[in-house]
């Protein structure tokens, strides 16, 4: 696709769990992670979204989804289906230097609440370990001396997902050029 500049697309999920803090009581978000295999192509040992992938032909949105889940986390249909909502897409064009090409993707985003005793479990071999990371160290894998960097694509998927939950407000400096930028790629 890149190579003829064909529009790609993909569904992205972020898988959540409700958990009491510490104290007992207050709710708090926790996000599932997926480290990338060893084994995989691009972006080795980078943290990923519980389930994601590229939308093939002749599938549904929500059956693409639900497929991944089973795949690549071990999340039963059933599960899969009574926690998965649309949660929109993100867009973007990004220029390959060194291959000479333009990739233009959308993803659709999914949030996936998981019950709180379910664990994913990597199945396909392309995850090495799922986790669950707060909030906050979500907010500290965006700074530019994080350690652990995330997949690219998943800064925009993680991001959309922080506006919408409200965990940056409108108040937050650069706000509308964040929220603009999520859908600056081409969707057509």
């Amino acid at each position: 696709a890149e190579l003829l500049g064909i529009l790609q697309y993909g569904v992205h999920i972020n898988g959540f769990v409700r958990r009491k803090n510490k104290e007992g009581d207050e709710e708090e978000l926790m996000m599932w992670m997926a480290r990338r295999s060893q084994k995989k192509s691009k972006y080795r040992g980078y943290l990923d979204h519980v389930v994601a992938g590229g939308q093939p032909a002749g599938l549904s949105l929500a059956e693409n989804c639900l497929k991944e889940c089973e795949e690549e986390a071990g999340i039963p249909r059933e599960i899969a289906a009574a926690g998965l909502k649309s949660a929109g897409l993100v867009s973007y064009e990004m220029y390959n230097p060194s291959r000479k090409r333009l990739q233009r993707v959308v993803l659709f985003c999914y949030d996936l609440e998981l019950p709180e005793d379910f664990v994913p479990t990597p199945v396909d071999g392309e995850v090495d370990e799922f986790f669950l990371w707060s909030v906050e160290d979500i907010k500290n894998s965006m700074t530019p001396n994080c350690v652990d960097p995330i997949k690219p694509n998943c800064y925009l998927v993680i991001i959309d997902y922080l506006v919408r939950r409200g965990y940056l407000s409108p108040d937050t400096p650069g706000y509308v050029d964040v929220v603009r930028e999520l859908r600056s790629g081409d969707c057509v």
